[in-house]
């Protein structure tokens, strides 16, 4: 074994260790530039922080002005950053957590994706037209490259155990890797319209979900080797559990999800409501989570049984999704009422609603600080709710 594939594997066993285990001060962490953050969060898994008291009831404590349209959010929590991509502007707004301070950032034509790799504090966003990847380096929010994707990207994923980019390019079919480290890239062929991306840093594998194709790409990391998996009828967006292995890809005209099995890529289908639109997970209560716009509900799915043991009414138009999973809360954004559902994830019950700023279309959320950030298309804002409050 090289000593590259030793520190990977040592990363993932660390990794893995986190995942039932809490962290101490002194344990299973990232040392970086900025800070000292479990390795659980920077490979995007939950993790129990002493002191940290559970959620009772959330407020909306600040509204961020950003630029036009925005169209996508990450939150780097080494840094306590905020990256919104505006899409009409073509620009990044970067938040500071902190002090709610901003600072722009151009990049290219049609911004439309951003993930964030919280060990280098690299940040990357995809540009559709015609085709690119802006880096922006996180300590001085300036772009420090513009690698060449393909045409239309239009999703991106990061592996921070591995140090690379994936982009998701839609109109060619194709998927480009990107190395962290050196900036180099590769472009391999998937299904037909691929939209949306998500991968497991645990076993290394990335999923597609190809819209046009009613499949699956998994894409091996060692090898960039493709195998495809069967899906219903136009998969819009999937979630990754990396603990249990399994991935759930929302099928938005089947009225259906289609789980893989990350080890065998054998499927199983659960029907839900009309027009499943966005999914989440919580690998701590192995609950998944989706939305169906055409009836404004939410399954709730068991990942042990593979089975919908709930479906909850929410308001008109459910959006987007996100999960606090060490607090088990479940955050909703319902584009037609421009509010925020708040849920308690054991209960499946509806612990408040917060009013957003109009037609809120993504979220996103620190599990450090638990502050949920919530981007308004309509505007041109950032909803800031405080997860913390009592």
């Amino acid at each position: 074994m090289s000593d590259r594939q030793s520190s990977i594997s040592h990363a993932a066993a660390l990794a893995s260790l986190a995942l039932v285990t809490p962290l101490s001060a002194a344990q299973c962490c990232v040392a970086t530039r900025f800070r000292r953050i479990p390795l659980a969060i920077a490979l995007g898994f939950p993790v129990i922080l002493a002191g940290v008291a559970p959620l009772h009831a959330q407020t909306a404590v600040a509204t961020v002005p950003v630029g036009n349209m925005p169209f996508a959010i990450a939150v780097n929590p080494a840094t306590n950053k905020v990256y919104v991509v505006n899409r009409q502007d073509n620009s990044v707004t970067v938040i500071d957590g902190a002090t709610r301070a901003t600072a722009t950032v151009e990049v290219g034509t049609r911004p439309e994706a951003v993930a964030v790799n919280p060990v280098t504090n690299k940040i990357y966003v995809t540009n559709a037209v015609p085709g690119t990847l802006s880096v922006i380096d996180g300590a001085t929010n300036a772009v420090t490259a513009t690698l060449r994707s393909d045409n239309y990207s239009q999703s991106v994923a990061v592996n921070p155990v591995t140090n690379k980019i994936y982009v998701a390019n839609n109109f060619a079919g194709s998927v480009t890797i990107a190395d962290g480290a050196t900036g180099e890239t590769k472009t391999i062929q998937v299904g037909q319209g691929p939209r949306n991306i998500a991968l497991n840093p645990m076993t290394n594998k990335t999923y597609t979900v190809n819209y046009g194709g009613q499949s699956s790409t998994v894409i091996d990391g060692p090898t960039a080797s493709v195998a495809s998996v069967r899906t219903d009828k136009h998969p819009w967006a999937l979630a990754v559990d990396p603990r249990t292995n399994k991935i759930f890809i929302v099928n938005e005209d089947s009225a259906s999800v289609t789980i893989i099995d990350g080890t065998s890529n054998a499927t199983s289908t659960v029907r839900v409501g009309e027009i499943p639109f966005a999914v989440a997970v919580n690998p701590k209560t192995r609950k998944a989570y989706v939305l169906s716009y055409g009836d404004d509900t939410m399954a709730v799915i068991d990942e042990v049984t593979n089975s919908v043991k709930a479906t909850v009414r929410l308001e008109t138009h459910p959006q987007a999704i996100a999960v606090d999973a060490d607090a088990n809360v479940i955050y909703v954004a319902n584009q037609r009422t421009s509010s925020v559902t708040v849920l308690n994830g054991k209960t499946n019950k509806v612990k408040t609603t917060v009013q957003a700023g109009k037609i809120p279309y993504v979220l996103a959320i620190n599990p450090v600080t638990h502050m949920v950030y919530v981007a308004n298309l309509g505007s041109h804002d950032v909803t800031v709710i405080d997860g913390r409050s009592r």
